[in-house]
């Protein structure tokens, strides 16, 4: 008699599974599969619980989030031997292919284009080579070659063009699978270390990257940790890039005093004169589409894909469709940036833009100031964006003139070019947004939240750090203080950004009215330094994400706004867009 084997076991989930869910990020300083299964879905289901499991089942958007390829390992580790879903990030998507970890769409989202069933060809010889790096290793070896895009002409979006240049191709289209030659690659401290790690294990002890000097490293994410915990592993992270930079002669902006970044990386290499338009710029952090805002492709990606673009100076990528966004009309006074993209976000969602490129235009976008601009880029990501893209104009000229930059190419759309879905807001009436716990879709207009108090308020990251940002706080704390019972935490994305302020006076005004200024760093935006939420507090944060876990306490909530708004509540005592009890 046959015995019949036991039915899997599956673990039900919802949509819009983020990374943090799966592994939160203060777990990333041990990339050792053995700990990540551990904490894999800590916060959803317990710890060591995913391991009782054979089958993960979710709904759309599995996977968003960061681009840490530490997700998927501890899906993996765990051994789970399959994740269902509706749809997939893409970062997700692509990390999981690179590793061998097996995906399966269920229903799939039409808006996606992770929504075939059927992988590409180069997707399905990339999974039958065993995973990028045995399939790089067989390119390297004369064993396979790229072929070129059967595309016919036609006319093509910004992001298209750029991708099309990039692989040796004259036209491509969404969907085709590429390998895209890449201009600047950028790691950081939380990431790197297990990079190098890999490319030695992969391409030899003694490989040698492909071009060292399009290469940058950037300590900022986990450098101040030890400040709140202690984690000998984001101390010996650190070292590792550092030591690996130096063997591979590639640019490293270290820290310039313990715990003190030179910036956060997508604010730095702006300001250094590193982006130029008409680049593709690959980076191991999801945030790495904030260079769009000056006309480059540029995306997050996983530690394979990184390690692979050091030996092979390429990447490769689905060509994306592209969702238009022109933004009309004339902004109210004091409402900003991150405002728009709230608003955005609570439009579309957070699977709204899955797999997409988000093209940014119109009278408001050209009226933005590149601060702002970069601030509407940064957040596509949480849109489930690769890329958020804004053409060049003479804004976008005179940043680059006065960062020595004179020579780059501009790119834009052909005028005929197919937009998978064109949005039209008028934003003369737009409100200040405010997004909810604990996802950054859920978005309502100030007016329509009721009385929240907070112990907590924070204006920093790659999003809300910025001189501009910096400015805004200041212009509302000038001569008030901050309430009893709330700290004002203020952190300058780089050391440039807090020289201006200084000089401006900015920084005066903000310590004057008891906001504490911190040293410059990723820290409590990925709950790993000073700021970050105890048990229940309530804080409202000039960041990116509000996931459960992402800044602090799981237990914590907290509200995302734009900066003005965070010092306004932090003044109040509550979140509020208003300065006077007038409501």
């Amino acid at each position: 008699m046959n015995q019949q084997e036991p039915s899997p076991r599956i673990l039900y989930l919802g949509s819009d599974i983020n990374t943090d869910d799966i592994i939160p990020a203060k777990r990333g300083t041990n990339g050792e599969p053995d700990h990540l299964k551990r904490y894999a879905f800590e916060h959803l289901i317990g710890e060591g619980k995913l391991m009782e499991y054979d089958i993960i089942e979710a709904g759309d958007n599995f996977g968003c989030g960061s681009s840490r390829e530490f997700a998927p390992i501890a899906i993996q580790a765990a051994g789970i031997q399959k994740v269902r879903a509706r749809s997939f990030a893409e970062i997700f998507y692509r990390n999981s292919i690179n590793i061998g970890l097996p995906l399966e769409f269920l229903s799939p989202s039409l808006h996606s284009l992770t929504s075939s069933s059927t992988p590409a060809p180069l997707i399905q010889s990339i999974t039958h080579s065993g995973g990028l790096s045995s399939f790089n290793k067989r390119r390297r070896a004369g064993k396979i070659t790229l072929p070129p895009s059967q595309t016919p002409p036609r006319p093509m979006t910004m992001a298209e063009k750029l991708l099309a240049r990039a692989s040796g191709n004259e036209f491509v289209q969404p969907g085709e699978v590429i390998f895209a030659t890449v201009d600047l690659a950028m790691s950081h401290d939380a990431i790197a270390a297990t990079v190098g790690e890999r490319f030695y294990q992969e391409f030899g002890a003694d490989a040698k990257v492909w071009d060292a000097d399009r290469i940058v490293f950037v300590a900022d994410h986990f450098i101040q940790i030890n400040d709140i915990r202690s984690d000998a592993g984001a101390i010996q992270m650190h070292k590792q890039m550092v030591q690996f930079a130096q063997a591979q002669n590639c640019r490293l902006f270290d820290v310039v005093s313990p715990g003190e970044a030179a910036g956060i990386c997508h604010v730095l290499l702006p300001e250094q004169g590193l982006i130029r338009p008409g680049m593709v710029i690959a980076g191991t952090d999801s945030h790495s589409c904030t260079y769009g805002a000056f006309g480059c492709f540029s995306t997050g990606v996983g530690t394979t894909d990184m390690a692979n673009l050091f030996a092979m100076g390429d990447l490769w990528l689905r060509v994306p469709g592209t969702l238009r966004f022109d933004l009309s009309g004339t902004l109210p006074d004091h409402v900003s940036a991150k405002d728009i993209m709230l608003f955005i976000l609570g439009q579309i969602g957070c699977d709204g833009a899955v797999g997409k490129v988000m093209e940014f235009c119109g009278s408001i976008v050209d009226a933005l100031a590149i601060d702002e601009r970069m601030t509407l880029a940064n957040m596509v990501i949480e849109c489930g964006a690769m890329c958020g893209l804004m053409a060049v104009d003479e804004t976008t000229r005179a940043y680059l003139r006065d960062r020595g930059q004179t020579e780059f190419l501009e790119i834009t759309a052909d005028p005929d070019a197919q937009y998978d879905r064109v949005y039209s807001f008028d934003l003369s009436n737009l409100e200040p947004q405010i997004a909810c716990p604990p996802k950054p879709d859920r978005v309502i207009s100030i007016s329509e939240l009721s009385d929240v108090s907070i112990t907590r308020a924070f204006i920093g990251s790659c999003t809300g750090g910025k001189f501009h940002d910096l400015q805004q706080a200041a212009a509302v704390l000038k001569g008030r203080k901050v309430a009893p019972g709330v700290s004002l935490f203020v952190v300058p994305a780089s050391q440039q950004i807090r020289q201006q302020a200084k000089a401006s006076g900015d920084l005066q005004i903000l310590e004057q009215a008891g906001a504490q200024i911190l040293k410059s760093g990723c820290g409590a935006c990925i709950n790993a330094g000073f700021g970050v939420l105890g048990k229940q507090e309530t804080g409202i944060y000039a960041t990116n994400r509000n996931f459960k876990g992402r800044s602090g306490d799981p237990t914590a909530h907290n509200y995302l706004a734009s900066p003005r708004t965070v010092a306004i509540s932090a003044v109040r005592g509550k979140i509020s867009d208003r300065l006077e009890n007038d409501r």
